[in-house]
């Protein structure tokens, strides 16, 4: 038998958003029974909070009823395509793993009854309690697709509104796309005979430049909230391949942007993944000739910046393992070592060839490692040390 009190919280639940459009955050609270008579949904500067006992109920009835909109049964079929975006909206706040739901918001944001903006607004909203759900990035990603669809389908065009190359050329071999194809005049007007799928292509191309950049903030947050989080990282590196095809600038800017990051979560291996990331992009442009930059001094910034961490915060997996990563990428590269700076190559004569400036390099990280494990206390940081050291020797018989 159905709870009567399902209509009456779905109802509710409307109401808070009507109240207050901005919602940014949402939690259960730990109410398992009804105390007062009263709605469990409190509403405080933008933040949402459910008393639990209120979830299952709300639960089963939204859920129930959207599937029988969904099948079309009697009882259902004629709820109105509103409805039905409050229907989705109450199950996915507690269910984020709902692909029908998700399925039914994408319906709705063809057909125009939902906007780009507020879907996306929505999907940030659930990753404040489910920061980790991959369904919630995997939608995302789709919305993001429509964008640049929409995007470079207006800048093929002749019109007032985007103007740029076709949309052939604004794609790469590796299905990225090049931003630098669309223009967009802001102070434009939209014209009705591009209106696509529901949605201005205007609107589309004024979104992806502000949803971008708002994006890598809301990867960044759902980071923050659930430890080497995998689904948020990678969907960070597919927002910087697909909407700004890992353009130089951007690279950098992530790069700087990350650096603070890593300082406060320093066991994090997906935010230490992601940087390895950013530096083989940058590697492989420069390798390419696509960019003036000096790569290996990017290198030996990074591993300047790692050793300080170890430093400062000894013991912790994390920042061994980026190091072999920057160190291995420092000894592939065209690495330019000094005399005057390793003792080893000031005693040799004439013309040194490069495996002998690599052997000289590994010596004297070894060297540099080895001063980490004098501090008989910190036996753990000794034990990662000494892994370290016996990679780095096992790269002697790779030259």
């Amino acid at each position: 038998m159905a709870d009567i009190r399902g209509p009456r919280l779905f109802t509710d639940l409307n109401n808070a958003f009507k109240r207050d459009p901005n919602i940014d955050e949402f939690d259960v609270l730990a109410i398992v029974e009804p105390k007062h008579n009263r709605s469990p949904f409190i509403l405080q500067n933008h933040k949402l909070g459910v008393e639990a006992w209120a979830v299952k109920i709300l639960l089963k009835y939204t859920a129930n009823r959207l599937i029988g909109w969904r099948k079309r049964t009697p009882e259902e079929k004629l709820i109105n395509p509103i409805e039905v975006c409050q229907l989705t909206r109450a199950v996915l706040l507690f269910n984020p793993d709902n692909y029908t739901a998700w399925n039914v918001r994408k319906e709705l944001i063809e057909t125009g009854y939902l906007t780009i903006s507020e879907d996306l607004t929505f999907g940030a909203l659930v990753l404040t309690k489910h920061p980790k759900s991959p369904e919630t990035f995997i939608h995302r990603r789709w919305v993001f697709q429509q964008l640049l669809h929409h995007c470079l389908s207006s800048s093929s065009g002749s019109n007032a509104s985007c103007s740029g190359a076709g949309a052939a050329s604004n794609v790469s071999e590796d299905s990225t796309v090049s931003m630098d194809g669309i223009d967009v005049d802001v102070s434009s007007s939209p014209d009705p005979s591009l209106v696509m799928n529901g949605a201005f292509s205007l609107e589309a191309s004024r979104l992806l430049i502000s949803q971008t950049q708002n994006e890598l903030s809301v990867c960044e947050r759902a980071a923050a909230r659930y430890p080497s989080n995998y689904h948020a990282w990678s969907h960070r590196i597919w927002i910087i391949q697909n909407c700004l095809n890992c353009s130089t600038q951007a690279l950098l800017s992530e790069l700087h942007t990350t650096e603070d990051w890593t300082r406060k979560h320093i066991s994090d291996h997906s935010g230490f993944h992601f940087r390895q990331f950013l530096l083989s992009q940058l590697l492989a442009q420069k390798d390419r000739g696509n960019s003036p930059m000096n790569a290996e001094e990017l290198l030996e910034k990074e591993i300047k910046f790692v050793s300080d961490l170890i430093h400062s915060y000894p013991g912790h997996e994390a920042l061994w393992y980026h190091r072999r990563y920057v160190f291995q990428a420092l000894l592939r590269s065209e690495h330019q070592i000094n005399k005057d700076t390793y003792d080893c190559l000031e005693k040799m004569d004439g013309t040194i060839d490069v495996r002998e400036k690599k052997l000289c390099f590994i010596a004297n990280e070894i060297k540099n490692a080895q001063s980490r494990a004098v501090n008989p206390k910190l036996k753990y940081e000794q034990l990662l040390c000494k892994n370290y050291i016996a990679w780095v020797e096992s790269l002697e018989g790779s030259l």
